[in-house]
């Protein structure tokens, strides 16, 4: 009896040892700003998962939220990009629990947003401060503020830059993070300075854990997958091979200005693709944001393990008289892409080993008034057995990516000038 009461105690100082020992390690980061928390990933780097786009870069902090009264502050230069965005997520569920995009960041300065104006005619702000914060103190009267439930254990914060230019951060530094713990005894609330939680290894919580989920959900796509070649000629019934369907994205740390719709192709050797879809109108500038249907479109080809290989962006899409994109989706093939050029099409190469591929195209922050919302299309869901009813192009019509298969010959043959 004693024996084992002497093994009880010493289990329990093990594990108060082991539990202080964790909890000063996950608490060890700077007490100062700091910009190295930062874990990349790069959009064009065909090693990260989750069907990233090719023309984004994303940043995480990823961190165990042990005081329930921590929140930060990120302070940095806005970027030369496109889109920039801060989104926040819990990850035991990788579902996205909101956003702060770019043209909604008031700047430190007051003067005006640099996405909102043209700097070459007017002076805009150039940095900003953002409060990633708790919910039940997001009545606070701090500036930008982005709340996360109150209940998350496991924080992952995320900046994505979209058709970014000069270098992968559009030509800024990293932004500074500050951990702060919130107290309300005081008005106004008083924010103490305290060390940042350690940052953990994004990569290899999703790889563990979020990867595996996700390609078995995806992997319901190749059931509506139709894998009856046609000829190279457009089908007069309404019919179309390969089909677009929406899919429930949460918990795939997803973008919350984003809005999907994925197809599955199984290819055999000799086969070509071709899509066609009527391209929305996008934004290029300040000139135009939030004026236009979408802020951004792409195309963008993944294999069936979730991993991006090649992708078509808005503004390199060449466009027919009407404003129809054409995409013919081939290996390298001299002639294919002779004849693609000569009908003035767009050429995707398929530059991956795979025969199993998902086409994920995207909607980028569309416009309320856009006629063509992602959003309507109900989603795909397993034990579903009629998919036809589900196709995107029943709610979006022409806006709806549509897509034949053929051999390569068809190809040549039929399509002519």
């Amino acid at each position: 009896m004693k024996k084992r009461y002497i093994i009880l105690v010493v289990l329990a100082i093990f594990c108060i040892v082991s539990w202080l020992l964790t909890m000063r390690y996950l608490n060890s980061g700077s007490l100062s700003p700091d910009n190295t928390v930062w874990e990349s990933y790069i959009g064009r780097d065909t090693t990260v998962g989750i069907l990233p786009d090719q023309y984004a870069n994303y940043f995480t902090y990823t961190l165990a939220r042990t005081n329930e009264n921590i929140g930060f502050r990120i302070k940095g230069e806005f970027p030369n990009t496109r889109y920039f965005s801060f989104n926040v997520y819990s990850l035991e569920d990788n579902a996205t629990q909101g956003s702060l995009v770019d043209y909604q960041i008031k700047t430190d300065s007051g003067k005006p947003n640099p996405f909102l104006v043209n700097q070459d005619s007017i002076e805009a702000g150039t940095h900003y401060t953002v409060h990633i914060l708790p919910s039940e103190h997001n009545d606070s009267d701090l500036v930008n503020r982005l709340p996360f439930r109150d209940d998350v254990k496991l924080l992952a914060m995320v900046i994505r830059l979209y058709d970014y230019n000069i270098d992968d951060f559009g030509g800024v530094d990293f932004p500074t993070v500050e951990a702060f713990t919130i107290s309300e005894e005081e008005e106004p609330a008083e924010l103490k300075p305290t060390r940042l939680p350690k940052a953990l290894n994004l990569r290899w919580i999703v790889r563990r854990k979020s990867l595996p989920g996700m390609v078995k959900r995806l992997s319901l796509l190749y059931d509506t997958e139709n894998k009856v070649s046609m000829d190279g000629t457009q089908p007069d019934d309404g019919y179309h091979s390969l089909p677009f369907h929406a899919i429930d994205t949460k918990g795939y740390i997803e973008n919350n200005d984003n809005r999907y719709l994925l197809s599955a192709i199984t290819k055999e050797d000799d086969e070509v693709f071709v899509f066609r879809f009527k391209a929305p109108s996008y934004t290029s500038g300040p000139e135009n944001i939030n004026q236009t249907e979408v802020r951004y479109w792409s195309f963008n080809l993944g294999n069936a393990a979730s991993y991006n290989f090649n992708a078509l962006k808005d503004e390199d899409a060449l466009l027919d008289d009407d404003g129809y994109v054409n995409i013919v989706l081939s290996h390298n093939d001299e002639a294919i892409e002779k004849l693609t050029s000569a009908l003035g099409f767009n050429f995707l190469e398929w530059n991956m080993p795979w025969k199993k591929a998902l086409i994920l195209f995207r909607h980028m922050l569309a416009n309320p008034d856009f006629e063509a919302q992602i959003d309507v299309v109900p989603p795909i869901k397993e034990g579903m057995s009629d998919f036809e009813s589900t196709d995107a192009k029943h709610y979006l019509g022409e806006y709806a990516p549509q897509g034949i298969r053929m051999s390569k010959s068809d190809f040549l043959t039929d399509y002519t000038l």
